[in-house]
């Protein structure tokens, strides 16, 4: 048997808490780059691009556009987040947006009070969410199909609501409501900020929030653990599609007419927003802070690009880039999550 003297002992033992340390120091700075490295793109984006278009980029007139721009974008961020969180999805928001804004808009145009006429925008989200729960939640029909269906439907829904022609004629109130200044923003900006904070809370601080990431990652585990899981998924549709639909009716209000072709404009980048986000601040999860985040990356590059003398295709390029690395990159980090 071999008897190390202390001395021998003390420098080896050094040396191993050394390493340790260094692992440690080495694991948390991966840790941080993996949380906040969406946000350091987003800073790096603005300094790149503020320095190269000092005059056109780096004005408070192009932020101001940035955030208005993504105003509606962001809404169906949140709204599609919900579901996604849950394990499901929800390929109906930019068709029930643009279904709800048809119907807002030719009931006003036609005389029908504000009231009246929004009640029956949001209405329409209540309708959608009641048959993608029946669908989805009791009978059981997968939600990509069910859900794609159901954009269809609506996009055809507004093209036979507002007779395949432009609505204008909206009434101040509604203007008013999407354009109204505060603080040098629109309305439509400060609701969509306010809404994804609620959302926020609702994911990080309460109890849904728990319950509905326990959903999305085991149904069956959920259940066993007493979560209801069909009512926690149908509060998830019902949310999703309620906010999808309050997004139409910022729209018509923010630019003032609605064009029932405008509905594939929104689709891609909620998803890529959504599961790009995922990849930062809570790593591998559905979260909305990430997605925010994800938004303005987005925004941020292809107003950049374009303020060059970029194609205005770039934005589909882009965005379609972004949605693919964004699942890779959720994919892999889910699978990191799950080894860890």
């Amino acid at each position: 048997m071999i008897v190390r003297s202390e001395e021998e002992t003390v420098p080896a033992e050094q040396s191993a808490g050394r390493h340790g340390r260094r692992m440690g120091g080495h694991s948390a700075l991966l840790g941080f780059v993996e949380r906040y490295g969406l946000l350091l793109l987003l800073v790096v984006e603005c300094v790149v691009f503020s320095l190269l278009l000092p005059d056109t980029f780096a004005t408070v007139g192009n932020f101001k556009s940035m955030a208005s721009a993504q105003a509606i974008t962001l809404l169906l961020t949140v709204a599609l987040a919900l579901p996604l969180r849950g394990g499901e999805f929800d390929l109906s928001i930019a068709g029930l947006m643009t279904a709800s804004g048809a119907v807002t808009a030719v009931l006003l145009s036609n005389g029908v009070s504000l009231v009246v006429g929004i009640a029956a925008g949001l209405g329409l989200g209540l309708v959608v969410g009641f048959v993608n729960t029946g669908l989805i939640v009791r009978l059981g029909v997968d939600s990509f199909v069910t859900t794609l269906g159901m954009s269809t439907a609506l996009g055809g829904l507004a093209y036979a609501v507002s007779d395949s022609t432009v609505v204008v004629n909206l009434p101040e109130g509604l203007l008013a409501l999407g354009r109204e200044q505060f603080f040098g923003l629109q309305s439509v900006v400060w609701i969509g900020w306010g809404i994804a904070l609620v959302a926020w809370y609702v994911f990080e601080f309460t109890p849904f929030g728990r319950y509905l990431l326990f959903v999305g990652g085991s149904p069956g585990s959920a259940r066993l653990a007493g979560i209801r899981v069909n009512a926690v998924r149908t509060a998830a549709f019902m949310a999703c599609s309620l906010i999808a639909a309050f997004a139409g009716v910022l729209l018509i209000g923010n630019v003032g007419q609605m064009d029932p072709s405008i509905g594939s404009q929104f689709l891609l980048q909620p998803f890529a927003g959504v599961f790009l986000g995922a990849t930062a601040i809570t790593v591998g999860r559905v979260n909305i802070l990430g997605a925010i985040i994800a938004l303005y990356v987005l925004e941020v590059g292809i107003t950049g690009l374009q303020l060059m003398g970029a194609q205005p295709w770039v934005s589909d390029v882009f965005n379609g880039t972004a949605l693919v690395v964004a699942v890779t990159l959720s994919l892999l980090a889910a699978r990191s999550r799950r080894r860890a």
